[in-house]
């Protein structure tokens, strides 16, 4: 299995206007190979994904259009579970606090708009006066998840009444810990409450990256299951020398059905970042998406416009950037 998603970004930099087509990195082209078999009551996988990403939109800046191919093993991984003793995974996977920052049940994030709010332009830098800073959006705006994927042990709880406990430990002496509701192993559909269906997690690891400490991060989303009304909050940061950075996240989102192909997803979003760069920095960005189902294609088609607004109290002047995104995420 795997999915193909291309994007076409329009963006005025303050200085000029430019198309830009890429590989969305907010779910990168990839392909997945997935093995199974039954020992008992234990069920095994064996897993291979690899992402192959031709001009990834995290890459592809104003002097750099062609970027050429990104190539990533996303994961290499072993995992036996048993629904009494939990699961247990060996390789290179998402670790415990992977996702925990971006955890959204509404139907926009799957393509287009959740916490990561630089990924569809990461790569485009800031202008000042005309000139390239060097700087670029990906650098000024983020969302603090987990450790990601790297290579690790880890365990998962089994489910219980909704909760789940992670935790992972491995290269450079990485390790973190994980408490979910509303996840089941690598399931994210959260869990009926009234109602509500809700997803949250929380989040600390030790990225092992030097100056910080440690990592807390966390989101919670929770739609309304009769009008399709969702709400997804997220903050995060580390601590380290220096003032700490962070991120705050707030969407607003409405899931509906206006036709018999699939279902229509609305949503608007806003972050504030400060001190990623450097210290007494700021940043905040304004979104607005949708995204339509195409069910019998296995396709979703988006486009989202979006604001970015960063100062640098000790460095230059930056120009605000709008960016304007649409695309086709095609799953096979």
């Amino acid at each position: 299995s795997g999915q193909i998603n291309r994007a076409l970004n329009v963006v005025d930099d303050g200085d000029q206007t430019k198309f830009y087509a890429v590989d969305s990195d907010v779910s990168n082209t990839r392909f997945r190979m997935v093995g199974e078999a039954t020992l008992d009551d234990w069920t095994v996988n064996s897993v291979l994904e690899q992402a192959l990403s031709a001009n990834n939109s995290y890459d592809v800046s104003q002097d750099k259009e062609s970027s050429g191919d990104f190539l990533d093993t996303r994961k290499a991984e072993l995992i036996a579970r048993n629904d009494r003793f939990g699961a247990f995974f060996g390789g290179k996977g998402s670790g415990a606090s992977d996702d925990v920052s971006e955890y959204d049940l509404s139907l926009v994030a799957l393509a287009i708009m959740y916490s990561g709010v630089a990924d569809p332009v990461g790569g485009l830098q800031f202008t000042e006066g005309g000139n390239l800073t060097g700087e670029t959006i990906g650098d000024a705006y983020a969302n603090f998840d987990g450790l990601g994927r790297y290579n690790r042990v880890m365990y998962v709880t089994p489910n219980f009444g909704g909760l789940q406990l992670a935790g992972s430990y491995g290269e450079d002496q990485k390790w973190d810990l994980a408490l979910k509701f509303g996840y089941d192993y690598n399931d994210w559909t959260g869990i009926r409450i009234g109602p509500f269906t809700t997803l949250a997690g929380v989040a600390i690891s030790d990225p092992s990256e030097p100056g910080v400490d440690y990592r807390l991060n966390g989101s919670v989303s929770t739609i309304h299951d009769a009008t399709g009304l969702g709400l997804t909050l997220a903050a995060g940061g580390d601590r380290r020398d220096g003032d700490d950075p962070y991120f705050v996240y707030g969407k607003l989102s409405w899931d509906t059905n206006f036709f018999s192909f699939g279902d229509t997803g609305f949503g608007v979003d806003v972050q504030y970042n400060e001190n990623v760069l450097a210290d007494d920095d700021s940043g905040y960005s304004l979104g607005i998406a949708i995204l339509q189902r195409l069910e019998k294609l296995g396709a979703d088609f988006y486009a989202q416009l979006r604001y970015f607004d960063y100062d640098n109290d000790d460095g230059p002047s930056f120009d605000s950037v709008v960016a304007g995104t649409t695309g086709f995420l095609v799953r096979f």
